[in-house]
C-alpha cells in the first residue's frame, strides 16, 4: 500500500517514513543524518501543513511520554526518535514506527559488565599539569600564572596510577580504587573522600567525575548546568569532564552527556571509542581512527573532519589535539600562545591539553610541552620516569 508524502508529495512504499524527504507520518520529524550536523536544540515541525495531516489523518499517534511533545528528530541507525523538547529517547519498533506509550519497549535484560581501569599519567587544567611517575608518586606544575589553592600539593600520594586536572584542583586515581584530591574546594569539587570501586576519573572546572566498575558514574562539584547528573547513566565505560559538561561513552559506541548542551550535543553520535571534553566543544574518537566534534567552533578547534590513524584526543579551551597510531600528534585550534605547534614531534604515547599549553609523553618517559612555557623538552625539576598509560592498567 502506498501513500503521499504531505511534505513533498511523493508516492512512498515504506510503512512510516517518507525514502524522499525523512517524513514520519507517525510524527513531526527532522531527520539529521550527519555527525557534522546535529540538530540545533529545541525542533520545530516540519511544515504547519504536516502537522495539520498528522492530526487529522493519525490522531492517536506518537506523543513524547516525556512532555506530551509531537516533534522529534529520529536516527534510523540508532532505531529511535528524540523529542525535540525534553530529548527524551523513544525507541523504534520492527517496523520503524516509533513505539508509543502504549507500546512501551521492553526492559532490557540485566548484564554484569565490569570496567577495566582507565590510566591517564599526564592531565592538563586551566593553569596547571599533573603526571604520575613509574613509581606511583605525582608531580604537578603551574603552567601560568596561577593563584595557588593547594593544586600543587601532591607530594604525599602514592600507589597512583592516573591522574585528572582541573581549574584549580587536582585528583588522583589510587591503585585500590580509592580518590584522592587537593586544592580548591569552593564547591565541593574534591568531595571524594567517600569514593570507591572507581576505574576512572576526569576533572571539569569545578567538578569531579568518577566511573566506577559497574559502569556506573559519581559526580560531584558545581552542577550549575547540570554537569553531574550523571546518576542514571548505565552502562558507561569511560568518561570526560569540561568546563561545564560531562560525557559518558557506552559500551555499543554511542554517548551521553550531561550540562550545557551546546557543548555536548552528541546523541547521534556511534562508533565511539574515547571521548575528551574542552571548554566548550566535544571531541569523539570512532573505532575507524577518525574524530567527530560538537560545540564552538570559534577558533577551528572542531576541524578535525580531515584526521585519520588517530589513536587517542586531548581537548583544551580552544583547541584540539590528536595522536596518531605512528607516534606523532595533530593539534587544531587556538594557538596564540603556540599550543598547536606540535608537528615535529615524535615518539608519543599520550597526550594532553589545557588551557594554553598542549603536554606529551614520550615513549622514554620525558614529557614534551608546546605553549605558554615555549617548545620542546623542558627542564621540568622531578618530571622524568613519567608512567607509559600501558603500564598502569
Amino acid at each position: 500500500m502506498t501513500w503521499i508524502c504531505p511534505v513533498c508529495q511523493a508516492e512512498c512504499s515504506a510503512p512510516w517514513i517518507c525514502p524522499s524527504c525523512g517524513f514520519d507520518r507517525s510524527c513531526d520529524c527532522e531527520q539529521y543524518g550527519t555527525l557534522t550536523a546535529p540538530p540545533p536544540a529545541g525542533g520545530k515541525p516540519v511544515s504547519a501543513l504536516a502537522a495539520a495531516w498528522r492530526q487529522k489523518q493519525m490522531p492517536d499517534a506518537l506523543t513524547c511520554p516525556g512532555c506530551g511533545g509531537v516533534t522529534f528528530y529520529y536516527s534510523l541507525s540508532r532505531k529511535e526518535h528524540v523529542c525535540t523538547n525534553c530529548r527524551t529517547v523513544v525507541p523504534l519498533n520492527q517496523d520503524q514506527r516509533a513505539v508509543a506509550r502504549s507500546e512501551p519497549p521492553s526492559p532490557p535484560v540485566a548484564k554484569t559488565l565490569i570496567v577495566p581501569r582507565q590510566c591517564a599519567t599526564i592531565a592538563c587544567g586551566t593553569n596547571h599539569m599533573a603526571a604520575v611517575k613509574a613509581d606511583g608518586t605525582v608531580v604537578a606544575k603551574a603552567t601560568s600564572i596561577v593563584r595557588a589553592s593547594g593544586q600543587f600539593d601532591v607530594l604525599g600520594w602514592s600507589e597512583i596510577v592516573s591522574v585528572a586536572v582541573g581549574y584549580r584542583h587536582t585528583v588522583g586515581l589510587r591503585r585500590d580504587g580509592t580518590v584522592v584530591a587537593v586544592g580548591s574546594n569552593s564547591h565541593g569539587q574534591c568531595a571524594i573522600t567517600d569514593w570507591k570501586g572507581i576505574v576512572a576519573i576526569a576533572a571539569g572546572d569545578n567538578h569531579t567525575v568518577g566511573l566506577r566498575s559497574d559502569g556506573t558514574v559519581v559526580a560531584t562539584g558545581k552542577n550549575s548546568s547540570g554537569q553531574c547528573n550523571t546518576t542514571e547513566w548505565k552502562p558507561i565505560i569511560a568518561i570526560a569532564a569540561g568546563n561545564s559538561h560531562t560525557v559518558g561513552l557506552r559500551p555499543d559506541g554511542t554517548v551521553v552527556s550531561a550540562g550545557e548542551y551546546d557543548k555536548c550535543n552528541v546523541y547521534l553520535w556511534e562508533k565511539i571509542v574515547a571521548l575528551a571534553a574542552g571548554n566548550r566543544h566535544t571531541i569523539g574518537l570512532r573505532s575507524d581512527g577518525t574524530v567527530v566534534a560538537a560545540g564552538d567552533n570559534g577558533s577551528g578547534q572542531c576541524d578535525v573532519i580531515a584526521w585519520r590513524d588517530i589513536v587517542a584526543v586531548a581537548a583544551g579551551e580552544y583547541h584540539t589535539v590528536g595522536l596518531k597510531s605512528d607516534g606523532t600528534v595533530v593539534a587544531v585550534g587556538k594557538s596564540d600562545f603556540n599550543q598547536c605547534n606540535v608537528l615535529a614531534w615524535r615518539d608519543i604515547v599520550a597526550v594532553a591539553a589545557g588551557r594554553y599549553h598542549t603536554v606529551g609523553l614520550q615513549r622514554d618517559g620525558m614529557v614534551v610541552i608546546a605553549g605558554r612555557k615555549g617548545s620542546g623538552q623542558h627542564d621540568l625539576p622531578g618530571w622524568w620516569g613519567i608512567a607509559l598509560p600501558e603500564t598502569q592498567t
